[in-house]
């Protein structure tokens, strides 16, 4: 949702609409940033292509933009998979019962999760 494939050098990031993903924006940010740095590289344009294909199909089962009336919880998933990308846990809180149970909050996402 940053970079498009078939643009990889523009990125977009700003708002995102929806109160279930309001750090998005922010760390999408992070990621841009570490990709400008080249702490890790895009995918082939193929793999992003595919990515982006799968990852509408499940927008089109579970949002509201695809007349579905529910919470989407696609954002934690994408979420995860950027901190996967710059090198973060994703997990974000000290034990499981905390993962299971508690929300997440901008300070679950400092840059100190990293994976050692």
């Amino acid at each position: 949702g940053t970079i498009h494939p078939l643009i990889p050098n523009m990125a977009f990031v700003g708002y995102i609409e929806s109160v279930s993903n309001l750090h998005t924006a922010e760390i999408r940010c992070k990621w841009l940033s570490r990709l400008a740095d080249n702490y890790f590289k895009l995918p082939s344009v193929g793999q992003m292509l595919e990515q982006t294909q799968k990852e509408m199909g499940i927008m089109r089962k579970t949002t509201r933009f695809y007349k579905r009336s529910c919470i989407s919880t696609f954002s934690i998933n994408h979420t995860d998979e950027i901190c996967e990308e710059m090198g973060w846990k994703s997990w974000r809180k000290n034990n499981w019962l905390a993962e299971a149970f508690s929300p997440y909050c901008s300070q679950d996402y400092q840059e100190q999760k990293h994976i050692d």
